[in-house]
This record gives structure tokens, C-alpha cells and sequence, in this order.
């Protein structure tokens, strides 16, 4: 290992200068890059010593790019729970947790945390320098848990949770990334028609000179214009994009267009049910593990990922800061169904908050799995009916012609 000195600037743009350990420049990079420091400028040897392998250029930055996955979080976390639970000193758990770690990003990002423990960091407070990896809830919980002495049961509880919260991100992932699957395949091959297949059959019925139906005629005009037009529509598409995801990056854009989702029948209905799910099973795990109220809530506006959500979650928070508990503040919100605030309350009142809100989650859980199914039974017929009648369409047209020179051959 070589010791690099670094000079850039943190997530908020403070300048922020230190030592890390790091095999390599590219690694103490990359360190730096989980640590959020950017344009940072790195001194050291970076020398490769013996016995170390350095990998070609590209697959070095593949490597990198792929981050860390939940399951190799939820292995970590597991493994960190057992092995403090079974009485091994923090800073040999973490030697163990290194060389096991299969992934060469976590395995970097492990001895990083080590070393800061090693000179005398908490364990959350070392995990906060990764927040590309351990995220703000992550590392409360981690404080909670060793501030109580239970740091065992809560990264046992933590695991579960990301493995509840992963599969609720896949789900959220596939409600939005299929329909737009359909959509693609319907385009793709409606454009597949009238730029390959109309343009083979409309020459033979013009070289024929005879008058041809209207249905033809309109598909035949299509075809054409898409011709024409291809490279303009094409690069139109292009530039559609880029504005969009530079609006979709504004605070306005994002917050019109997380609204537009909840809006959609079925998409938007999965997409709340999934958010109540991610909601009820953050703050219950924080409440369990001894967070503040205000904390826990702050910590899990930034779990649902939709910009109308969060804001009505702020808005539950100023209410609790003004004593109103949150099963009021919640109740005035149109995103919260009935059920779940009086089960809130009920929580509140009978000092069984995280119970409650644990019953919440598991009940959306389920839902959003009913939702899932509804939302694919109801794709699925509408894709072969579209695609159907496209198809159907396009082909009757190019058929008519024939047709008319059958009934005038009789």
C-alpha cells in the first residue's frame, strides 16, 4: 500500500485535503471518487509492488465503474453482524471482511473504513466517508446501533432491510422499464413495415397504373414521409432526449414529471404502494433502532425517489417539529391512504410506532406484488392488440390492391 495526499473539493464544494492508503494511483482515485471528493489532485508513489497484478486499462475500468451491489452490501452487512455478535474486535471482523470480499471495489472500499478505525474512528463515522456505498441511512443506523451496544442486532436488521428495500427497487425498476419495452417493439417494428416492407409491395402497385384504394394510398404516404424524413425524426428523437433529461435534471422538471408518473393508471398506483412499502420499512427500521423521529424522517424522505413524495413527507416532518405527531401531519397528505395513518397513530399512541409501521410494509409488500400482476396482465393484451392492429392494418392495406385485381380478373 501507498500513502497519497489529495487537494479537491467535497459534495458541497468545501475544499478538502488529506491521506489515503491506496495500491495505486487509479485506486486512490477511485477511493477519492466514493468519498465524494472530485477534482482532486493525487500525489504519491502509486508504484505497483511485488506481487501485485495490474490489470489492462479497460477491464481496470470496468472493474470500477460497476460499483457495489446490494447483495455484496447485504453480505457485508451479514457477515459484520455474525462475526461482532461471535465477540471478534471490530478492526480484525473488518481484516477478515477485506479478504473475503469478492468484489475489488468493496474490497477497496472495506480497507479504507479499516484503516480510519484503526486510527480511531467510529465505525459510522468511517462508513460516512463512502457515501457512494453506505448511504446516510446506513451509517445513522450504524451510530444507533453503537451508541445503544446492539450494533449486532441492527446490522442484522440493516441486511434485511436492504434486501426488502433491493426488491422493491427491481420492482419499481421493471413497472417502468417494461411498458416501455412494448413500446419500443411497437415502434420498431411498425417502422420495420413501412420503411422495408411497403416500399417492396407499393412499387409493384405503381408500375401496375392502376387506381388504388385509399387505405393504400394513406400507407403508402406514410411510408413515404418516414422515408423522407428518417435522419430528421431521428435526430428530432436525439435532441427530445437530451432536453429532457436536462429538464428532468431541474427541480421543477423533476417535480412535474414524478407527478405526471403517480398520475398514470396502474404505473402511478404501483409506483405509491411501492413508495408507502420503502417509507414504512426505513422509518420503522430507524424508529426500532432508536433514531429520532425528526432524523428518521429526514433520513427516509430520501428513500422514495419521487420529488411529490418527498415534499409531502417534509411537510410531515415540520409537523411533527411543531408537535403535531406524525399521524396528523400524514392524515392531511393525499398520498397516505386512510389505513396507513390510523395505524400510525395507533402506533404513536401506544409507544408501538415501528410495529405499526413494520405491519404498513409488509401489507404494501404484498400489494405491490397484486399490483405487479395486474399491471402485466393488463400490458400484455394491450401490446398484441396494438402491435396487432398495426400489423393488421398495414398488411390489410398492401392486400387490397391484390384483392381488386382478383375480383377483376372474374
Amino acid at each position: 500500500m501507498t500513502m497519497f495526499e489529495y487537494d479537491g473539493r467535497d459534495r458541497a464544494g468545501r475544499k478538502a485535503k488529506g491521506r489515503l492508503d491506496a495500491r495505486s494511483d487509479a485506486e486512490a482515485r477511485q477511493l477519492l471518487k466514493l468519498m465524494g471528493v472530485s477534482n482532486a489532485k493525487v500525489k504519491g508513489e502509486g508504484k505497483i509492488t511485488a506481487g501485485e497484478f495490474k490489470l489492462p486499462p479497460f477491464l481496470q475500468k470496468y472493474i470500477e465503474n460497476r460499483g457495489v451491489s446490494d447483495s455484496d452490501l447485504v453480505t457485508f452487512t451479514k457477515q459484520l453482524s455474525v462475526m461482532i455478535d461471535a465477540g471478534v474486535s471490530m478492526i480484525k471482523a473488518l481484516e477478515i471482511l477485506e479478504s473475503q470480499a469478492a468484489n475489488p471495489v468493496m474490497r477497496r472500499a472495506v480497507a479504507s473504513v479499516r484503516s480510519k478505525v484503526e486510527r480511531g474512528l467510529e465505525l459510522g463515522d468511517s462508513l460516512e466517508s463512502m457515501p457512494a456505498i453506505f448511504d446516510n441511512l446506513y451509517c445513522s443506523l450504524v451510530r444507533a446501533g453503537t451508541a445503544s451496544g446492539q450494533l449486532d442486532v441492527i446490522l442484522r436488521r440493516l441486511s434485511q432491510y436492504i434486501e426488502k428495500n433491493a426488491k422493491l427497487k427491481r420492482q419499481l425498476f421493471s413497472a417502468m422499464f417494461y411498458p416501455a419495452i412494448v413500446l419500443t417493439i411497437a415502434f420498431g417494428l411498425t417502422a420495420f413495415m413501412l420503411l422495408v416492407v411497403v416500399p417492396m409491395l407499393a412499387s409493384t402497385f405503381i408500375e401496375g397504373g392502376k387506381e388504388l384504394p385509399g387505405l393504400t394510398r394513406a400507407v403508402i404516404s406514410a411510408s413515404n414521409f418516414l422515408r423522407d424524413n428518417f435522419l430528421y425524426m431521428v435526430a428530432g428523437a436525439i435532441a427530445g432526449v437530451y432536453f429532457f433529461r436536462k429538464w428532468i435534471k431541474t427541480r421543477e422538471g423533476r417535480y412535474q414529471w414524478d407527478r405526471f408518473i403517480l398520475r398514470i393508471p396502474l404505473i402511478g398506483t404501483l409506483v405509491q404502494k411501492i413508495s408507502i412499502a420503502r417509507f414504512a420499512s426505513t422509518t420503522a427500521t430507524l424508529v426500532a433502532s432508536g433514531v429520532g423521529i425528526t432524523d428518521v424522517l429526514e433520513t427516509a424522505k430520501s428513500v422514495l425517489g419521487n420529488k411529490v413524495l418527498e415534499e409531502g413527507i417534509a411537510r410531515v416532518r415540520e409537523g411533527v417539529i411543531q408537535g403535531k405527531g406524525m399521524g396528523i401531519p400524514m392524515a392531511q397528505e393525499p398520498f397516505f391512504p386512510q389505513m396507513v395513518t390510523s395505524m400510525v397513530s395507533i402506533g404513536e399512541a401506544s409507544g408501538r410506532l415501528d410495529t405499526m409501521l413494520h405491519k404498513v410494509s409488509e401489507f404494501y409488500e404484498e400489494e405491490v406484488d397484486v399490483a405487479m400482476a395486474a399491471l402485466l396482465k393488463a400490458i400484455e393484451p394491450a401490446m398484441f392488440v396494438f402491435i396487432g392492429g398495426v400489423v393488421g392494418v398495414i398488411l390489410i392495406a398492401m392486400y387490397l390492391p391484390v384483392f381488386d385485381l382478383a375480383s377483376v380478373g372474374e
